[in-house]
């Protein structure tokens, strides 16, 4: 078995918190852009209105995963809580989806 010394631990700590910060906070920043452009759609805006909006408020969510992901105690944690907030933003993307249901 491998046993890492504290500084390793802290750099492999430090380069996961990074993924989770871009990698992660990315994808779930599209998830939620799909999720709120399709809501917003359903709720009755013109064509095109819903993706400017959804995207405008993407940099503010972006932002707002970043940190909450770089304050996290661990990346273990972050990654996970991460991948917990996905699953219920792909069911409501899938559900608000225009042929996601006949």
């Amino acid at each position: 078995m491998i046993r890492l010394t504290q500084q390793a631990r802290g750099r492999w700590s430090a380069a996961f918190h990074i993924a989770a910060g871009t990698l992660e906070a990315y994808g779930m920043t599209w998830l939620v852009t799909v999720a709120l452009s399709l809501l917003l759609a359903r709720a009755g805006m013109d064509r095109g209105e819903p993706v400017t909006a959804a995207t405008l408020a993407s940099f503010v969510i972006f932002a707002i995963i970043a940190i909450t992901v770089f304050d996290a105690c661990s990346a273990v944690r972050a990654w996970g809580c991460l991948f917990a907030l996905a699953l219920p933003v792909v069911l409501a993307a899938f559900l608000l989806s225009p042929g996601a249901h006949p």
